[in-house]
């Protein structure tokens, strides 16, 4: 970290900075916070004071005096201290890099293997297929949206809950199973919009649904390189990288100017990639470089088309770390879904199609009501919709929204939409709650024996 210079200032205090100023601080630089959102909470301000010396402030440093900034890379280029910064030439590097660069630092991961999962869809699905595989061969801790976990012979146990995604999250999640006395063979993160680069094995689930973030003037996906252009710290790095998400040739030529080797897979079988892993009667076909290598009957319970993309990545990934071939179909075969990710199970009588999960987007509901208008002897549906908030990655836009109830509508025997933003959505019969919670217990009142119940909410669980 020699060419970061004496003096950081930190934007975005709300979406990790906060854990990364700390750690700044303790490692002897002078940091500076700042606080873009006015988020912080005066007894958090008085914290970092008072033990980290760390001053926090809504306007931002004179740029004189800072060495370097670290910025998210979904904050506006146009906001004043990146301005500033890159006229005056000094240093700028993301959340993502600077995480790398700690982590480095402090060599706490230096004898566990280390793997970084990022992506527009399938990065939760795929870390927990990835950890339940790894972990018979190893103990394995394991960070997602759905809290942080120690997996050891195909058992899970809840460490913590309450942290987020953030590249800085890996920070908290590190001191935490430490704190705890976990110390894996595995270390997984699901990370946003990106990878840091400090790790062994890098999965880019996919880049689609793109979407807009930093004001609108950058795109998601071109952030989510960072897993490749990242690369640092470690002797080796493999990538695993989705054909359909990239250019490969671009990727290639990333790939080749640093220490990474870079392994494809495909979805289909006539894609052109090392590992093309696809469903076909209810089996997954996979074949590795041009051969046949398994094929897995899959269980009900499930929609297992909705999990071809983390169970192509997370076979990737576990064929190039030499995991046996039978442990991955010991672990593929006995898989029945993650709960809020197009699981079915009954409940009270009904039938619940569960897909509500931080990642949920209006692509991710169409596939839910077709699974369940393709189920026999159906009833009424009943379905979900909407946020709980919108803070949850980039929230779910209402006129997406609008749009879907007018495209499917007259599919829906009755509809509740969830979160204060969805109330201007109309339809005929809507009923609008606020939250999760009481919108599956609204379904459940409002719905009869042999209905079904969509539930496709964005939200934490």
């Amino acid at each position: 970290m020699n060419e970061t210079g004496k003096n950081i200032a930190v934007l975005d205090l709300t979406h990790g900075g906060i854990a990364i100023a700390k750690k700044l601080s303790l490692l002897g630089f002078g940091v500076y916070a700042v606080d873009v959102y006015q988020t912080v909470t005066d007894s958090v301000k008085s914290e970092l004071l008072s033990i980290y010396n760390i001053g926090v402030s809504s306007d931002p440093p004179d740029i004189e005096n800072i060495d370097t900034v670290v910025s998210p890379v979904h904050l506006d280029p146009d906001y004043i201290l990146l301005k500033q910064a890159k006229a005056a030439g000094k240093k700028i590097i993301s959340h993502h890099r600077i995480v790398a660069e700690i982590l480095a630092e402090e060599k706490k991961l230096e004898k566990a293997t280390v793997i970084e999962i990022t992506g527009a869809q399938a990065k939760t699905s795929t870390s927990t297929m990835l950890a339940d595989i790894l972990s018979r061969q190893g103990d394995v801790i394991l960070h997602t949206s759905r809290g942080l976990e120690y997996w050891t012979s195909g058992n899970c146990k809840v460490i913590h809950k309450g942290l987020s995604i953030t590249p800085a999250s890996i920070l908290e999640a590190v001191d935490i199973s430490i704190s705890n006395n976990f110390i894996p063979d595995i270390y997984i993160f699901e990370v946003s919009i990106g990878g840091t680069g400090y790790s062994d094995l890098g999965i880019l689930t996919t880049t689609h649904p793109d979407y807009k973030i930093a004001a609108g003037k950058k795109q998601a996906s071109s952030a989510k390189m960072q897993i490749i252009e990242n690369a640092c710290c470690r002797k080796k790095r493999v990538l695993c990288i989705n054909n359909a998400a990239l250019d490969t040739v671009k990727c290639t030529e990333i790939s080749n100017g640093s220490c990474q080797e870079m392994i494809t897979f495909s979805t289909t079988y006539d894609q052109k990639a090392d590992a093309n892993i696809y469903l076909q009667d209810n089996r997954i076909i996979i074949n590795y470089l041009d051969q046949h290598y398994l094929t897995i009957p899959v269980q009900g319970g499930y929609d297992p088309s909705s999990y071809t993309i983390a169970m192509a990545a997370a076979i990737t990934a576990s064929i190039a770390m030499g995991i046996e071939s039978k442990m991955i179909q010991l672990c593929i075969s006995g898989f029945s879904g993650i709960s809020g990710r197009m699981q079915k199970y009954d409940l009270d009588g009904r039938t619940l199609i569960d897909n509500s999960n931080s990642g949920m987007n209006i692509v991710l509901a169409e596939k839910a009501l077709r699974y369940a208008l393709g189920i026999k002897n159906k009833k009424n549906i009943v379905m979900l919709l909407g946020e709980e908030s919108a803070q949850v990655c980039e929230g779910l836009d209402p006129e997406d929204v609008s749009k879907f109830i007018k495209r499917h509508g007259n599919m829906i025997d009755k509809l509740i939409l969830i979160g204060g933003r969805m109330m201007p959505v109309d339809h005929k019969d809507v009923i609008y709650v606020l939250g999760f919670e009481e919108g599956l217990n609204e379904a459940s009142r409002i719905s009869d024996d042999g209905d079904i119940i969509v539930s496709c909410v964005k939200c934490f669980r």
